[in-house]
């Protein structure tokens, strides 16, 4: 079946017709991935080529052109980190408001995949079942993957890419068995690195999950720079993005492993944790600024403690060797002297403010010398701010920065004309300028994904936790059980010569010799999926005890039988034996085979059929 003939259904959160700045950017950075696809592809091919050959001048000619591939290569990167540098399209759109940029994240592109022939092949295959009855269900997959790739930069958005995650879940169990290597439905997964554009392809289903919950988290982090952060609640909102964000990247560190792209590998993903975290710290000290503006002891804290953190993460990047956009690696040491420089500013006011409060706390001319010395270093790191700023040219054009950082100039400049003019260094005389560490008086912890519930869209196919693609069984076989006369007068009237157990499936546990369970064929282990032409997949045991009862004398059963039953050594011996064990129990469910017997009997029974079946083996030997 051709799936491109059918229009995608609309789903909430995704728009592809919308044309945004952010769409575009989008849109180039699947382009640029494209290309890089391509060329890498090139690239592998003249590598392999020249490997093979020994003549000399064809190496020559296949060496100039590696030398071009690799030059186009570089460019298409450069490109794409110049894309990701764009951290302006995702900020507010207001003009009037003036504020650091916050640092989101991009999606990760892939290519379509197209579930429906390989799912039906194995919807008929594995569970032989009529796979036109889930049609509907597969197309609806597709929909939602297809509109995953272009979600709203909403919690819509969000809440689209969620649901697909959730899918995901009953698609793996159902469709995809835990050892590939023996079996493998044909389907393979393409995504692209948000920051190199190189691609990485993989069968299995976590590469699908651990992007998937990437883009979740990248997500939040462009909702969570794009809030208004004039507003205390916009803040408050965009501190919740940027945790769930944090909490999603940690999630994918300590559940998937081996990851095939740099932007998934655990290294980078904890420098992403740090980076989001410490955004949100960002936005809570904006509120304390609004809020608490005179408070500077509370401020000069805060500011120190975000000094650190962008500290951290910087030497992290450099440690670890990662290879961010250059806004980026501009954009964050340029925050770690930004909020120093307000610390040291904060600090200033702090004395100042205890020396109106306390006159006799300490020589004036020695606070002033204090005051004095950290306002210097506050001008020390807005000179050191502004050379960050004058050597990448992504920021060198940001007027939002210029303006926050003149500002941060005035700020210092009115400090120091509260100064008096005779306050004059005194030689050889140094005053140090560290401030203290102290701890936050703000407490983030990363917020646990929730990706809510969905519906299992093969819920027909049976309970998943017996029903997936991790199990085996044969094909569904017919039972008519009908009772005799001399049957029902051996066994009762009600009685079929069997005892089930457990729920949804119901399960068979024991089978009566010369019953009528026995000679229809049912077997210990087997599962009854329809009775009497009822789906009986979901049946509890009173479910199926009562159709039973009433079926009269004629009872029409489909049964499959695990396929760990029926590979398992001996696995008729092991019935016959079980079956015995069971004659001097009584049944804690389901349909039991009538009065019990004398415990000698049942030994005699027991020994003699014993005898019977081991000179039965000796024979067939």
């Amino acid at each position: 079946m051709d799936v491109t003939d059918k229009s995608y259904t609309f789903k909430r959160g995704f728009d592809p017709t919308r044309i945004t700045t952010r769409a575009k950017l989008q849109n180039r950075r699947c382009k640029l991935n494209q290309e890089i696809n391509k060329e890498l592809r090139l690239r592998a091919g003249a590598e392999n080529l020249f490997k093979a050959t020994t003549n000399k001048k064809l190496r020559e000619t296949i060496t100039l052109e590696l030398s071009f591939m690799n030059s186009t290569l570089q460019l298409l990167k450069e490109q794409l980190a110049e894309l990701n540098s764009a951290v302006d399209v995702y900020q507010h759109d207001e003009k009037h408001e003036e504020y650091l940029p916050m640092i989101p994240l991009g999606l990760k592109e892939t290519k379509e995949v197209d579930f429906f022939e390989q799912f039906s092949d194995f919807i008929l295959e594995h569970y032989s079942v009529d796979p036109s009855n889930f049609e509907d269900a597969i197309l609806d997959l597709i929909d939602t993957r297809q509109a995953s790739r272009t979600p709203t930069r909403d919690i819509a958005g969000v809440e689209l890419l969620c649901k697909y995650y959730n899918l995901l879940y009953y698609a793996e169990r159902r469709f995809f068995p835990a050892e590939q290597r023996n079996r493998n439905i044909g389907i393979f997964f393409e995504w692209f690195d948000s920051l190199t554009g190189e691609p990485s392809c993989q069968k299995t289903i976590a590469l699908e999950k651990s992007s998937l919950l990437f883009n979740i988290a990248a997500l939040y982090t462009q909702i969570g720079a794009k809030t208004d952060r004039t507003k205390v609640e916009e803040l408050n909102k965009a501190v919740d993005c940027f945790l769930k964000a944090s909490g999603i990247f940690q999630h994918i560190i300590e559940t998937f492993t081996n990851a095939p792209s740099c932007d998934l590998k655990p290294y980078v993903l904890e420098i992403f944790v740090l980076l989001m975290r410490a955004q949100a710290h960002e936005c809570i000290f904006k509120v304390f600024q609004m809020e608490n503006s005179t408070d500077y002891e509370m401020l000069l804290i805060e500011s120190n403690c975000l000094m650190r953190k962008y500290s951290k993460i910087h030497y992290d990047i450099q440690l670890n060797g990662i290879n961010l956009p250059a806004c980026w690696e501009a954009l964050i040491p340029l925050k770690t002297e930004y909020f120093k420089a307000l610390s040291h500013v904060y600090f200033a006011k702090n004395v100042a403010k205890s020396e109106l409060q306390n006159k006799d706390a300490m020589n004036d001319k020695n606070r002033s010398k204090i005051i004095k010395a950290h306002l210097q270093a506050s001008q020390s790191s807005h000179e050191e701010i502004l050379r960050l700023q004058r050597m990448c040219r992504e920021l060198r054009t940001k007027i939002k920065i210029s303006k926050v950082l003149h500002d941060l100039e005035e700020c210092i400049c009115n400090e120091m004309y509260t100064l008096p003019e005779n306050i004059n260094d005194d030689e050889g005389e140094m005053i140090d300028t560290t401030i203290k560490e102290m701890p936050s008086k703000c407490n983030l912890v990363n917020i646990a994904p929730d990706f809510g519930k969905v519906e299992d869209p093969f819920k027909e196919l049976g309970p998943i936790a017996v029903f997936s693609a991790r199990r085996s069984w044969s094909a569904p076989r017919s039972v008519r059980l009908h009772k005799t006369d001399y049957q029902t007068k051996s066994h009762g009237t009600e009685e079929f010569g069997f005892c089930i157990k457990s729920n949804s499936p119901v399960m068979i546990s024991h089978v009566d010799i010369n019953s009528v369970a026995d000679l229809g064929g049912l077997k210990v282990g087997d599962y009854i999926v329809e009775i009497n032409g009822n789906d009986a997949k979901y049946f509890t045991q009173a479910e199926v005890i009562e159709k039973i009862r009433t079926s009269m004398n004629t009872l029409d059963l489909k049964i499959i039988t695990p396929m760990q039953l029926i590979n398992k050594p001996g696995y008729v011996t092991d019935l016959i034996e079980n079956s015995f064990a069971h004659l001097s129990d009584t049944s804690s469910s389901g349909i039991s085979s009538g009065a019990s017997s004398p415990t000698n009997t049942n030994k005699l029974l027991k020994n003699r059929f014993s005898n019977v079946w081991k000179n039965l083996r000796y024979k067939m030997k």
